[in-house]
């Protein structure tokens, strides 16, 4: 990672990072490349977590004396992810000695992610993405590339996970 610093420095390093995160394996490998420009420019990172509510459209499906039930629990699942991503990266964070802020968002990722960017002063985005090919690719939501087409003013880094 060392050449990636030489070249955006001749052309033009970001101030400030938004690094979105669900703490999955895609998502783990692009925090490592947004704490290495972090360390190599001196420049903030705001980590970001949204709790996407998607179970929570079906409670209507759910016979009437289990609705509350389910949302309870979909409530706590979603507090449980929130508090160890939280946990694990705050831990990492701290390690290093980097200044960071935490900040968690509640709806659809694409539309949380691009609220926070209007509502921030941020440079690049830096976010996981899975490889997608046959099936995966049909069925997947595909965040990275709904958000390149929505973000125009904000560069934005999608780090591949590894080949398994």
């Amino acid at each position: 990672m060392t050449e990636l610093r030489g070249y955006i420095e001749a052309v033009n390093h970001p101030s400030s990072i938004l690094f979105a995160t669900d703490g999955k394996p895609h998502s783990l490998r692009a925090e490592e490349w947004a704490i290495e420009m972090v360390r190599s420019f001196n420049i903030p990172l705001t980590v970001l977590h949204v709790k996407d509510a998607y179970l929570k459209q079906f409670y209507n499906e759910i016979y009437a004396q289990g609705r509350k039930e389910y949302l309870e629990h979909v409530d706590k699942e979603l507090m449980e992810a929130e508090e160890a991503i939280r946990s694990d990266i705050v831990q990492r964070l701290s390690h290093l000695g980097l200044s960071y802020s935490f900040r968690v968002r509640y709806g659809d990722p694409l539309d949380e992610i691009i609220a926070e960017i209007s509502g921030g002063d941020y440079d690049l985005l830096v976010l996981g993405g899975k490889r997608l090919s046959g099936m995966r690719a049909f069925r997947s939501w595909n965040l990275p590339a709904r958000l390149s087409a929505r973000l125009g003013t904000v560069s934005i880094m999608i780090v591949r996970e590894e080949d398994s």
